[in-house]
């Protein structure tokens, strides 16, 4: 999959041939979003046309609301991978800034899909705009689309069949994200149509859990989406190497998601204990290595311990409740 990188005000990048693009910001690939790259990608195939994706670096949710930002289901990396895993060929990436939000919809597509990048089908989601004020939509821009020789099309995103009473609603990541934040892990998977999971690099920490016995590999949330905070059952997954596609087999975990309030912790940040860590015969320097954490079931909230012994033994019996769920 070839990767460019794109501003307002840079040079046109060289793309051979011409392109069919789904465009959106795919933020969690969920479902609805598989539904509309493989419609995307069928009609290329017909065409005879490239596969892309065009999406937009920062978020805009987070270029509109930068104080708010921790709504994220996928980082960039895991992002890349996954549409890369789908077949897309091209991955636009157009940095949303000040002079991109002032484009209208006509603009945009004349001047940046078909002038820049040689664009001749888009598929969007039916609820897709774009443009100045989000004033464009398919259907409002279908017929000046045409006259500079682009098809614009509308992909009905895949509807639930998992809610009840919500049968013919939409799969979308604002549904996912509440359903996250509100504990309802199963559902969410559900609709991303895979187990959610949190990745970052790992970090040193205090060492406090190595002290106890239960040492553990630590990652930032930053602007990650926060689920629930306590402990979770949960498997751990590291990157053998910078391409995250390739990576060693799932390992039982348990995790924390919290603050630590028993050793006066600060930031939120996810804590995870491979279980049975001899066992499973994995090298025990993680520092700065790349891992996803998937969390599979909630176990409790998290607690303020009267001091470390009591929270040990609290980590003990999680530990086996968790072990006995890999069981």
């Amino acid at each position: 999959m070839k990767i460019i990188k794109w501003k307002i005000g840079d040079t046109q990048p060289h793309v051979e041939g011409q392109l069919a693009v789904a465009i959106g910001n795919f933020d969690g690939i969920h479902q609805g979003h598989v539904k509309l790259l493989n419609e995307c990608k069928l009609q290329a195939q017909e065409s005879n046309l490239a596969f892309g994706v065009v999406t937009f670096d920062p978020h805009p949710r987070d270029f509109f609301n930068p104080k708010n930002p921790s709504f994220k289901l996928l980082d960039h990396k895991e992002k890349e991978m996954l549409l890369s895993k789908l077949g897309v060929e091209f991955l636009i990436i157009i940095e949303f800034n000040e002079e991109l939000k002032n484009f209208n919809a006509e603009e945009f597509l004349s001047q940046i899909l078909k002038q820049n990048f040689n664009i001749v089908k888009m598929f969007a989601g039916s609820n897709f705009k774009f443009g100045k004020n989000r004033e464009g939509s398919i259907e409002n821009t279908k017929n000046f689309a045409k006259s500079i020789g682009l098809d614009v099309i509308s992909i009905n995103l895949k509807q639930t069949n998992f809610m009840i009473e919500k049968e013919n609603e939409i799969i979308s990541s604002q549904k996912i994200r509440m359903l996250i934040q509100n504990g309802q892990l199963k559902l969410a998977n559900d609709l991303l149509g895979r187990n959610w999971y949190i990745t970052g690099t790992v970090e040193k920490g205090k060492q406090q859990g190595r002290e106890i016995g239960f040492p553990t590999a630590n990652i930032s949330l930053k602007n990650f989406l926060k689920p629930p905070l306590g402990v979770y059952v949960s498997r751990l997954k590291v990157t053998i190497n910078k391409n995250s596609e390739k990576s060693n087999d799932w390992l039982p975990s348990i995790s924390n998601i919290g603050t630590r309030p028993t050793v006066s912790g600060d930031s939120i940040n996810l804590e995870t204990h491979i279980i049975d860590f001899k066992e499973n015969n994995f090298e025990s320097n993680l520092y700065g290595r790349r891992i996803k954490v998937e969390l599979i079931e909630f176990l409790r909230p998290e607690k303020k311990f009267k001091s470390l012994s009591e929270l040990q033994k609290q980590i003990e019996v999680d530990t086996k409740r968790a072990y006995e769920f890999h069981k």
